[in-house]
């Protein structure tokens, strides 16, 4: 609920994040609009932090790289991204 909440109140978000699912470890994964990957939340809370990661992310490293590049981002650790390339 508290991530639908934090979704709607920041506009790029809201319109970027098309599904939320929970695993059966009760972690996060959202599917995007833009980008054929799944961003990987892992436990709620500190999205402000995660997001924030995330939009650097997108913005310095997917304008760059391609949208489509990666299959996986994982946003679960503190202070670092984990990404997984698409198998070819």
């Amino acid at each position: 609920y508290t991530l639908g909440v934090f979704l709607q109140a920041h506009p790029l978000w809201d319109a970027q994040i098309e599904q939320i699912n929970v695993t059966q470890a009760k972690e996060l994964e959202l599917v995007p609009r833009v980008g054929e990957h799944i961003i990987f939340l892992g436990k709620p809370g500190n999205y402000e932090e995660k997001f924030e990661k995330l939009k650097t992310f997108y913005e310095k490293g997917l304008n760059q790289v391609g949208w489509n590049k990666y299959s996986r981002i994982s946003l679960e650790f503190n202070n670092q991204i984990i990404c997984t390339k698409k198998e070819k």
